[in-house]
C-alpha cells in the first residue's frame, strides 16, 4: 500500500486546480492583505506589477535591496475572542495510510509560494528583478483520486516609466500615463493526473529522478517579453489623496518561446484589465487608506462578484494594520517597521474554484524587506 503514497509526495513539491484566481508575476504581500484592491494604491516595491502609472506619485530615490515573501496553506485554528491559536483539526493526528491521507486532504487546496523583487525607483522610473516560484495542488474525487496541478517558476526583470500629462506629485490634480516592459523566463507544469492510475505510476517507477518525472508529465520552459500600460488620475486635498487608476497588464497576453522544440507550449500569462480607486487621509500621527478594485475585468471564467476587491490600511508609527475582502473572502494582517527592516504577516483567502465562493484557498503570508531606503531629491 505504501507505493500509492509516491505520487502524492512526489508531486507535492511541484504543484491548483483550474481556478478563478489570477496569477500575478509579482504579488505584493501588502496588496494580498488588502484584498488585492491595489491598482490605485501600488506604493510599495511591487508598483510595476499593478500599475506603472502609479510611479507618478513617487518622488526621490527608493531602494529595496532585499524583498522576500512566503505564502503557505493556512493550517491554523484561530479563535480571536479567546486569543487562542492552534493547529486546525484537519491537520491534527495526521493519518499514515494512503486511504487516510486521501480522505483528509481531499478537496483542500495546497499552496506554496516564495518570491522576491529587489527594486530601484528613481523619480518616475523603476526597475525590478523578480523571481517567483508557485507550486499548488488539489486532490479531488475520493473514488478515483486525481491531482490538479499548476506549477510555475518565473524570473526576469521589469522596468517602467510614468509621464505626467497634467500636474505633478505636488499638484491638486495630476493625470499620468505609464508603461513597462518585462522579460520573463518561465518553467511550468499544468494538468490533471489520475493519482492511482497506471500512467502516473509508470512514469514515476521508470524515471531516474524528479527532473525526468517532470519532463514526462509535461514540464515546459521558455522565455518571452511582456508589456503593461496604465493611467491614473490623482486629486489632492489639504490632507487627503484620491486616486482613480486603470491598468492593462500583459497587453495581448505574454507568450513564451519554448527553450526546446520537443517541449510542450509554455502556459501564457493572460492579459488582465484592472480598475481601481482609493482614498487616503493623513492625520499626522497616523494615516488611513481605503481602496476598491474591479480586477481581471475581461476574464470570462470569473463571476462579477469574484472580481470585486475591497481593502483598507491603517499606518501608525512602526505598525500597520491591513484588512480586505477579495471576491468573497476576508484578509487581514499587520506590518512592523524597524528603520531599514519591514515585516508583514497575515492571512488571506482566494477563490480556488470556478465560481463565486465555490472553494476557498486559505493562506498565510510572510514578507520581509531589508535595506529599505529613500532619499529625497
Amino acid at each position: 500500500m505504501i507505493k500509492w503514497l509516491y505520487p502524492l509526495f512526489t508531486l507535492a513539491f511541484l504543484v491548483q486546480s483550474a481556478s478563478a484566481e489570477f496569477t500575478y508575476i509579482g504579488r505584493s504581500a501588502e496588496g494580498s492583505l488588502m484584498g488585492d484592491a491595489y491598482t490605485a494604491v501600488a506604493d510599495d516595491e511591487n508598483t510595476l506589477f499593478y500599475n506603472p502609472a502609479a510611479l507618478s506619485r513617487h518622488s526621490g530615490v527608493s531602494l529595496q535591496f532585499v524583498n522576500v515573501n512566503f505564502e503557505l496553506p493556512d493550517v491554523l485554528d484561530k479563535n480571536v475572542k479567546k486569543m487562542k491559536f492552534g493547529l486546525d483539526g484537519k491537520f491534527e493526528d495526521f493519518p499514515k495510510t494512503a486511504e487516510g491521507i486521501t480522505e483528509r486532504v481531499l478537496g483542500i487546496p495546497v499552496f506554496f509560494q516564495v518570491g522576491g523583487t529587489p527594486t530601484v525607483k528613481m523619480q518616475h522610473f523603476a526597475f525590478s528583478l523578480f523571481a517567483n516560484n508557485k507550486t499548488s495542488m488539489v486532490l479531488e474525487n475520493y473514488t478515483y483520486p486525481n491531482l490538479n496541478i499548476d506549477y510555475r517558476f518565473d524570473r526576469g526583470f521589469i522596468m517602467g516609466y510614468s509621464h505626467n500629462l497634467n500636474g505633478n506629485y505636488k499638484s491638486s490634480s495630476q493625470l499620468s500615463i505609464g508603461a513597462s516592459i518585462k522579460h520573463v523566463k518561465r518553467n511550468g507544469l499544468k494538468g490533471r493526473f489520475d493519482l492511482f492510475g497506471t500512467e502516473l505510476l509508470d512514469i514515476i517507477n521508470n524515471s531516474s529522478g524528479y527532473k525526468e518525472i517532470r519532463r514526462s508529465l509535461g514540464y515546459t520552459e521558455g522565455d518571452g517579453w511582456g508589456f503593461d500600460v496604465g493611467a491614473e488620475q490623482v486629486f489632492r486635498g489639504a490632507s487627503s489623496v484620491s486616486v482613480i487608476g486603470l491598468s492593462i497588464l500583459d497587453v495581448g497576453d505574454t507568450r513564451f518561446k519554448k527553450a526546446n522544440a520537443s517541449l510542450r507550449e509554455v502556459q501564457k500569462q493572460d492579459m488582465s484589465v484592472n480598475l481601481g480607486a482609493s482614498f487616503s487621509k493623513n492625520y499626522h500621527i497616523f494615516d488611513t487608506t481605503f481602496a476598491v478594485d474591479y480586477s481581471n475585468a475581461i476574464d470570462p471564467r470569473s463571476d462579477f462578484a469574484s472580481k470585486l476587491k475591497l481593502g483598507a490600511r491603517l499606518r501608525l508609527p512602526m505598525l500597520s494594520v491591513y484588512t480586505g475582502w477579495n471576491g468573497g473572502y476576508v484578509s487581514y494582517g499587520v506590518g512592523l517597521d524597524f528603520w531599514l527592516m519591514h515585516l508583514k504577516i497575515g492571512f488571506y483567502g482566494v477563490e480556488a474554484g470556478s465560481s463565486f465562493k465555490e472553494k476557498e484557498s486559505e493562506r498565510i503570508v510572510f514578507a520581509l524587506t531589508l535595506l529599505d531606503m529613500h532619499f529625497d531629491l
